[in-house]
């Protein structure tokens, strides 16, 4: 725990004139950073990528062929985050645990999805669960390059995203498996690929982070991202770890904690 309780120390210690502008990048005296002028590389023309249905269906992936039940129970999500995003102005939203197998990756695929299904914004999800890569598996992608490689200045931005054929929807995949995921998610290129990421108001950004309690990652990623999702199994994520969790990220915006793996079944529970 000594690396966590470090890295929050080291939140904690920042100079208080140095806030979260809106999309969650930290600017001198509160201010919005100035991105650089330019098209956003969003805007390029990115080849369209077709998702295996088979495939996403055998992962569990949301699509039209999913038990209403469990869209419904995603829309209702949405529409929640949704409003409390717009109602703080916020674009960027990281998604994690407690701990491994609490299902945070799948959660933030099927939510990105689900986002994406509103016509006011489009999405992109980026994988930064560098430890434990998971969001190309989930999808059937097979990327040559991910956002490691953009972080260690070895690739472009813009040459790592992937636009499947899901409309209004981006993913920003990760390829190598690395040992300093926390130096790179406090780095200066990581401020600089968040810049560009919320560089467009009207773009919702979803991190797909690593559990709290497996690494500091989560923590030295903090003052990038405007909100964070908790993901909680039940019957399988402590109550000791979910009250740690909490402790851990008492300082920053938590938008919520979410039940997974329920045997509710119902849309009102939902």
């Amino acid at each position: 725990m000594g690396r966590l309780n470090k890295a929050l120390e080291r939140i904690k210690s920042r100079d208080p004139d140095h806030e979260a502008g809106p999309g969650g990048v930290r600017t001198e005296m509160g201010s919005r950073s100035q991105f650089p002028e330019g098209t956003d590389v969003f805007d390029r023309k990115i080849p369209l990528t077709r998702l295996d249905l088979k495939h996403l269906a055998n992962q569990r992936v949301v699509t039209s062929e999913t038990d209403p039940t469990v869209r419904t129970a995603y829309k209702m999500l949405r529409t929640r985050i949704l409003q409390t995003m717009r109602t703080n102005g916020w674009n960027s939203l990281a998604i994690t645990s407690a701990g491994q197998g609490d299902g945070k990756t799948l959660t933030a695929i099927n939510l990105a999805i689900s986002l994406a299904g509103d016509v006011n914004h489009h999405v992109c999800l980026v994988d930064l669960d560098m430890k434990r890569s998971s969001v190309a598996k989930y999808l059937g992608l097979e990327p040559q390059k991910g956002i490691s490689d953009c972080l260690k200045e070895e690739s472009n931005l813009e040459n790592i995203i992937v636009k499947p054929n899901i409309e209004r929807l981006y993913i920003v995949p990760n390829v190598t498996i690395e040992d300093q995921t926390s130096e790179l998610l406090s780095s200066p290129e990581m401020r600089h690929t968040a810049s560009q990421l919320v560089q467009d108001p009207n773009r919702i950004i979803i991190y797909d982070m690593p559990p709290v309690l497996a690494a500091d990652d989560m923590l030295a990623f903090s003052p990038y991202v405007d909100a964070i999702l908790v993901v909680v199994a039940e019957g399988v994520t402590p109550r000791t770890d979910v009250m740690r969790v909490r402790e851990l990220l008492a300082d920053m915006n938590v938008i919520g904690t979410l039940l997974n793996r329920s045997d509710e079944k119902t849309a009102a529970y939902y």
